[in-house]
């Protein structure tokens, strides 16, 4: 085709670290493929992993200058960050109808890139008076209305008539609708809404708001300071739902015990107290904690996200952490390193011994302590751990004296 696919996506992708970094960034952590699946570009999940999808026909030959390749890149990406693929539901609205409310929140930000004719704005009904920054159930919600509308007027004699012409549909908006609905858009949205698992579609959102979230410290706050007002509050909102509800650093070291440990580190940053010479020596004491996550069937994807949460904050506090996921057996243990699970395992009831099983049974392993993170419905322990135990409840979870052996929380939501 004369130029090379991949090439002119990273062309338009390096344009945009240019002109506007965070989307650039952002898509530095998106998958990108090159398919025939969808006729034109979508965004949607490959398996677990967000994709980019575009055809490369339709990319090379239909797209026919640089600055339309830039706004349908730019579109797919603002679809991601507003997460529409997730809040379409096939149960709940119309499929078409949702495709249009979609593109006209996003097609609010595509700024000096131009989209190609077909693509839906706010003035492709200009009888509607559509305002900007409303969410795509808003809009959807006045477009259901309009086609009601016009769908009454087509009527004669209670059968639809063939005959749509500018009689029946007097005004630009109805005319733009019809031509919306007949014809085809440069955005496939085919992939929105398909996750047979829950589970994995919950992750996969949880993954998003992550990347969302880490592009924001990636960039400068000078280049954050360019993304429009109502996408930096968009950013924000989930910035704070993923904010930990627990001081880390406090509660580690309450709940820490004499078995932490200490290295020393040689830096040339420090001075030897006792050569006056490089290098010198740096103290680090490091904490060893159990983290037990219930996997049982009573915990949502969303406890899940928020525990998660709650361990990355425990990870960056210092913390040395090993995982148990365990629903009425330990499904499997791992050390925390900084990155999310693609899959918890369990799924079943809940019983809390088992883990308290786990730490007693190597005694040569020692816990500083352990943190439980459950909704709290099972039976009190019979088994006592060799540490410190601090359970933290989600915010639907059930308290009491069955929490055995240290100190239990409830988490806000």
């Amino acid at each position: 085709m004369g130029k090379n696919i991949r090439d002119e996506i990273s062309r338009c992708i390096i344009r945009m670290l240019v002109d506007e970094p965070y989307y650039a960034h952002f898509l530095s952590a998106i998958v990108r493929k090159v398919s025939n699946e969808i006729p034109t570009a979508a965004v949607g999940l490959n398996g677990t992993k967000i994709t980019l999808y575009i055809n490369e026909e339709f990319f090379l030959k239909e797209l026919t200058t640089f600055s339309s390749r830039v706004a349908v890149i730019k579109h797919e990406t603002l679809h991601l960050i507003y997460k529409h693929l997730f809040r379409f539901d096939k149960t709940k609205y119309d499929a078409k109808l949702f495709n249009i409310a979609a593109d006209l929140v996003v097609n609010q930000f595509i700024g000096k890139w131009n989209l190609p004719d077909s693509a839906v704005k706010l003035s492709s009904f200009p009888e509607l008076k559509l305002p900007e920054n409303q969410t795509v159930e808003w809009y959807y919600d006045k477009i259901v209305k309009f086609k009601k509308q016009l769908d009454r007027q087509t009527k004669v004699g209670g059968e639809i008539t063939k005959e749509n012409d500018t009689k029946k549909f007097p005004s630009k908006s109805a005319e733009n609708l019809r031509r919306i609905l007949g014809g085809t858009s440069h955005s496939d949205h085919s992939k929105w809404g398909l996750a047979e698992e829950s589970l994995i579609s919950e992750h996969a959102e949880a993954e998003l708001d992550r990347i969302i979230v880490q592009t924001k410290d990636r960039i400068s706050s000078k280049q954050y300071g360019y993304l429009p007002t109502s996408i930096k509050q968009l950013i924000q909102l989930i910035v704070e739902k993923r904010k930990p509800k627990i001081n880390w650093k406090r509660a580690l070291k309450i709940y820490s015990s004499s078995s932490r440990k200490t290295k020393i580190h040689f830096t040339s940053k420090r001075i030897s107290k006792r050569f006056g010479t490089r290098p010198g020596n740096k103290i680090v004491r490091s904490q060893k904690m159990a983290v037990a996550v219930d996997t049982s069937g009573s915990i949502s994807v969303d406890h899940f996200s928020t525990f998660f949460n709650e361990i990355h904050a425990m990870w960056i506090s210092g913390a040395e952490l090993e995982i148990i996921e365990c629903d009425n057996q330990v499904q499997r243990t791992y050390d925390y390193k900084g990155k999310f699970p693609k899959f918890i395992h369990g799924r079943g009831s809940t019983d809390f011994d088992p883990v308290f099983e786990y730490i007693n049974r190597d005694r040569s392993v020692k816990y500083d302590g352990c943190i439980y993170l459950t909704d709290g419905y099972a039976n009190t322990p019979t088994k006592k751990p060799r540490c410190k135990v601090f359970w933290i409840i989600t915010p639907d979870g059930e308290l009491g004296p069955h929490l055995k052996y240290g100190k239990a929380v409830k988490l806000n939501n």
